[in-house]
């Protein structure tokens, strides 16, 4: 055990747990990770301001609990003083949360395969078991966040909750929050997207009451949302409805999708359509595809690339886990053959534009010319190879 001074009196009864905590029983990303990020916890307490707390977690701790989309096991003892500082009102609660969210972006991902962060998937990977802590993080979600009468802390909840638990009765509790905050434009176009996206997860679709649309339509702001909500549904919808989204590059107000606005716009037209096989072809032949094409174009001409899922490939990994669906996290490569005409047609589309996505590869399929038997090493996806 680590024992570390503790001089001030800033949530003593967590400092009194980070001591109490074996920490050389948990691994972490290098040989000083236990004392590492016990330190960190306990500067972590001492912080009094924004910036402080976002330097601990995202310089200090970052690389001791997470390399990749790998979570080391000491990530779980962290969650466990989360929740002790959050038993202490930290003040920075909103901080925390997200932190964790980035942490477990993967275990998410699985559970939600569109708007929310993509993940690098390696070839027919299944994962079995969630990473260390993981849900500890959902009890910690449910305990401070869920249902919180914080104004300043309802986005968090209505996003982990449709990243978290995206069960059907939480959209009548969302629908709620936007009744009750209806002079806030912010929050309710992520809390119409979080909805938006449960009724996709959902066998059974909840319709937007009129309440709510009168809401929508009656903000020009807000007008593309209602759209939004009835594609991401399953209702075809038009792309002159959503162009405002589709023109307008980021809004930094948006949780979802990196608050990229044209993928969120994308998805809903692309989910909207996929109940007419004619006309999801029409969308994606005549909207989609272009649309990602001049995006590839775009990232392929940047001479400095971000490795970790900019515009271009957030908008690759979204379309094909929707075309894909079905196929995700079955652990085996994918028989041509159980595909369907869209999915065969899209498939063709992909590889005659030289694209391939993480979730591709996550439902068992190799890029073009490469089959299981003869997968090289090294995997080309986007400006880097796995």
């Amino acid at each position: 055990m680590f024992v570390l001074n503790n001089t001030l009196f800033m949530y003593p009864e967590t400092k009194e747990f980070i001591q109490s905590i074996k920490w050389d029983q948990f691994e972490g990303g290098y040989g000083d990770s236990p004392e590492t990020v016990a330190s960190s916890l306990l500067a972590l307490c001492d912080a009094d301001d924004e910036d402080s707390v976002y330097s601990i977690l995202y310089s200090d701790m970052i690389s001791h609990l997470k390399y990749g989309f790998d979570v080391f096991p000491i990530t779980a003892p962290v969650v466990d003083v989360f929740t002790k500082l959050n038993d202490e009102h930290f003040a920075h609660q909103a901080i925390l949360l997200d932190f964790l969210g980035y942490i477990y972006a993967t275990d998410i991902r699985e559970a939600v395969p569109v708007l929310s962060y993509p993940v690098r998937y390696s070839f027919a990977k299944k994962d079995k078991t969630a990473s260390p802590g993981f849900e500890a993080f959902r009890k910690f979600f449910k305990a401070y966040y869920h249902g919180t009468d914080n104004p300043e802390l309802y986005k968090s909840d209505v996003y982990y909750t449709a990243s978290l638990f995206p069960e059907k009765k939480e959209i009548g509790r969302i629908f709620e929050l936007i009744t009750d905050n209806n002079n806030d434009t912010t929050f309710i176009k992520n809390a119409i997207i979080s909805a938006a996206l449960i009724n996709y997860l959902q066998k059974e679709k909840t319709a937007l009451p009129a309440n709510i649309t009168a809401i929508l339509s009656g903000d020009e702001a807000l007008k593309p949302y209602l759209s939004v909500y009835k594609g991401f549904s399953g209702e075809m919808i038009e792309k002159e409805a959503l162009e405002t989204l589709f023109s307008t590059y980021q809004d930094e107000t948006l949780l979802w999708a990196q608050a990229f606005t044209s993928v969120i716009a994308a998805d809903a037209l692309l989910i909207g359509s996929l109940s007419d096989k004619q006309r999801v072809r029409n969308v994606l032949d005549k909207d989609i595809f272009p649309l990602l094409q001049e995006k590839k174009k775009q990232f392929e001409e940047e001479e400095e690339q971000e490795l970790d899922f900019p515009l271009y490939p957030f908008m690759a990994e979204d379309i094909t886990s929707i075309i894909f669906r079905n196929f995700l996290n079955r652990g085996k490569a994918l028989d041509l053959s159980d595909l369907d005409d869209l999915q065969h047609y899209c498939l063709e589309q992909l590889y005659a534009m030289k694209i391939h996505t993480h979730a591709m590869l996550h439902a068992g399929l190799l890029p073009e010319g490469i089959t299981p038997s003869t997968q090289p090493t090294l995997l080309p996806i986007y400006n880097y190879t796995i």
